[in-house]
């Protein structure tokens, strides 16, 4: 059976939980609502009140620049909720991250590497990651948080042992195409891309809509004849994939890579939360790009805000874990598992 030939049978199955009367409940209502609309909504609100109460805020320079910093968060965010879609969840992103940032310039510039083998080789490590994962969780059935937890330490400590050597990874003068990647408005348009594409690739084409059709319902997936392991392992390659260019666009940004920004757990915390937030459900099948655009532009302006308020890094950390676990439990409350999906253990 032809991937395409499945396609309308499991769309047209409803995604949620089956209403237990004629007239939905109250939960069964907000579980239509948008989530992306809503947190659009609220971001924009927030801008309006930063823009009257906190100085500098509603400023073309400063607009600018929170779009070209947000721009490695937005494609991480697309990263993570491809996977999260396909009810799974990809850890070692912070990994490829920090490898394809550090690694890039330490092949070039000690190890005889042009800058086009150096990025050639960072693809081809995270390619190899992505693909370990998804063959480690769709073939051997580890489950996704222990197989990317393990695939991230294992890594990360093996490239810390045996390339990087040194705490500052700075961008050599003569670089072209990193250097391009971090230039004026390029970030912003590349993020823009990222999201536009990943619209489509979800919404219309077969591929993007069994992902969301297996991690809705794996065992009708499999029962209408969707390839669901090869589909698994598509969603961590995909998610590799992103999670390198994010290194490289960071590398960019920055001028340099440094172990001082940490592994990138941060960034992957933002990514999540940003996510979930915008409607990403964990359950796995539920979520749109516009959701994922939405709750990265309320990180951002939310980050931004705390910062021209002179608030403590700890505190808005804290903030930030208070709002992924209110969007975690709202999206357990609207979404509930049921028998089927506590038995997949999806993480």
């Amino acid at each position: 059976m032809s991937m395409s030939s499945v396609t309308p049978t499991l769309s047209s199955a409803p995604a949620g939980p089956k209403p237990s009367g004629t007239t939905p409940d109250l939960r069964q209502r907000l579980a239509l609502i948008d989530q992306g609309l809503l947190i659009a909504g609220l971001t924009l609100a927030m801008v309006v009140i930063g823009a009257v109460f906190v100085d500098g805020m509603f400023t073309v320079e400063n607009f600018t620049t929170m779009a070209r910093l947000s721009a490695p968060l937005a494609i991480l965010a697309v990263a993570s909720s491809i996977v999260i879609m396909g009810k799974n969840v990809d850890l070692s992103v912070v990994a490829i991250v920090g490898i394809a940032g550090m690694a890039t310039v330490q092949l070039w510039t000690r190890h005889g590497f042009g800058e086009w083998q150096a990025i050639l080789a960072v693809i081809g490590v995270a390619l190899v990651i992505g693909l370990l994962n998804g063959w480690l969780v769709a073939y051997v059935e580890i489950p996704a948080l222990f197989v990317t937890l393990g695939t991230w330490k294992l890594f990360e400590g093996l490239f810390n042992v045996t390339l990087l050597d040194t705490q500052n990874y700075p961008l050599p003068r003569d670089s072209e195409i990193v250097a391009a990647l971090g230039r004026g408005s390029v970030p912003t348009l590349l993020a823009a891309a990222v999201l536009v594409g990943a619209w489509a690739f979800m919404k219309y084409t077969t591929y993007g809509q069994l992902i969301r059709a297996t991690g809705d319902s794996p065992a009708a997936a499999r029962l209408t004849g969707v390839p669901v392991r090869p589909l698994v392992v598509g969603t961590f390659v995909i998610a590799a994939l992103l999670a390198c260019l994010v290194g490289l666009l960071q590398l960019g940004v920055n001028g340099g890579y440094s172990k001082a920004y940490g592994s990138g757990e941060d960034l992957m915390f933002n990514a999540i939360t940003a996510a979930v937030i915008g409607g990403v459900s964990l359950t796995g099948g539920r979520g749109t790009i516009f959701g994922v655009f939405a709750g990265t532009a309320f990180i951002t302006v939310f980050v931004n805000l705390m910062t021209l308020l002179n608030v403590s890094v700890v505190t808005s950390v804290v903030i930030r874990g208070a709002i992924l676990l209110a969007a975690l439990a709202l999206d357990a409350w609207l979404h509930p598992r049921d028998e089927e999906t506590a038995k997949s253990d999806d993480l």
